[in-house]
């Protein structure tokens, strides 16, 4: 197993009307693992998901890397596995504790080895790949409005929303139920690679065009542009916490 280590930036802010942050990130740069989820639910049960996601997830990639030397496929399950395993810990917890009944997350998740990105996802959160100037969405969102475009009820997001179709309602994520349907994939990494890890709260107001300008601006830190990218979500009105890691392979 070759981990490829990472030049990572992260930024997230509360946002413009909520009263918490429900976000949360996690990067281990050395360990090439890019974590981040977007809880939801009552009083604080939202942070309490988002955190026990991550850092179970983190913590079972860590446990494989230590003791396994995995090839493609076995990265591939290490990873689903690594989701299963948070969401059955956010199950269990809100079993135990009636304050957290109804909490959950989403979940996007990736590792850096052997020349690849290993991912998985749950729930609206994003991954993207910016390659030679293009965005590249790589996960795709579990969602009543992508459901609805996938199904051809409505031909794009914008006709859904003027239909009424709620960008916010999720068709899957973490905490609800035992029974869990992972998204896994993976792809090659190339030299100049940059890779974005985001909630929606940064990928609904921002347009692909406008992300692209921002990822683009070479001259400027990985750090000046990982806020550029959650301030100009501010700036378009996000609704919502906003958060974004950006991943660059060494």
């Amino acid at each position: 197993m070759s981990v490829i280590p990472l030049e990572v930036a992260c930024f997230t802010d509360v946002g413009l009307v909520r009263a918490t942050n429900e976000d949360y990130l996690h990067t281990l740069p050395e360990q090439g693992i890019v974590a981040l989820a977007d809880g939801m639910g009552g009083h604080l049960a939202g942070e309490v998901a988002a955190e026990v996601a991550v850092e179970v997830a983190v913590e079972e990639l860590r446990h494989a890397q230590r003791f396994m030397n995995m090839d493609a496929v076995q990265a591939l399950m290490a990873i689903g596995q690594a989701v299963e395993r948070a969401n059955a810990s956010i199950y269990t917890l809100a079993k135990k504790k009636p304050e957290l009944q109804g909490m959950g997350t989403t979940l996007v998740l990736g590792l850096f080895q052997n020349g690849r990105i290993f991912y998985a996802h749950v729930g609206d959160s994003r991954l993207y790949l910016f390659r030679n100037g293009r965005l590249v969405q790589l996960t795709r969102d579990h969602s009543l409005i992508q459901e609805v475009i996938d199904h051809g009820i409505y031909p794009n997001r914008g006709e859904a929303k003027e239909a009424g179709v709620g960008e916010n309602v999720l068709t899957r994520s973490l905490g609800f139920d035992l029974d869990l349907n992972v998204d896994v994939n993976e792809v090659p990494v190339r030299p100049g690679d940059l890779f974005l890890f985001c909630s929606d709260g940064l990928s609904t107001p921002l347009k692909k065009e406008q992300i692209e300008h921002l990822l683009g601006t070479g001259h400027l830190s990985l750090e000046a542009r990982v806020e550029a990218l959650v301030r100009g979500a501010l700036e378009a009105g996000s609704r919502d916490n906003v958060s974004a890691i950006l991943a660059r392979p060494t």
